[in-house]
């Protein structure tokens, strides 16, 4: 009996985790837009130089939150009971 309350613990920290990077990752993914919007805007009026830079912060970023999602859906699914 008791290694399944310490199976659900692990489980609820591993959740709360999970939420936890999740709800970070949704307001980074916010900033994300806007720095790749900014970027685009700079490239439409000729601002190209500057605008190819925040379009690959952009892209960096959004590669940041995507594996961070997976990496934290994988450590979910680990835990699960």
């Amino acid at each position: 009996m008791y290694p399944l309350k310490t199976e659900k613990k692990e489980y609820n920290v591993a959740r709360q985790e999970y939420f936890a990077i999740t709800k970070r990752n949704k307001k980074l993914a916010k900033v994300d837009m806007l720095i790749l919007g900014t970027g685009l805007l700079l490239k439409y009026v000729g601002r190209a130089d500057i605008g190819e830079h925040f379009m690959w912060l952009g892209f960096i970023l959004l590669v940041y939150v995507f594996g961070t999602n997976m990496m934290a859906r994988n450590e979910l699914k680990k835990h699960e009971p």
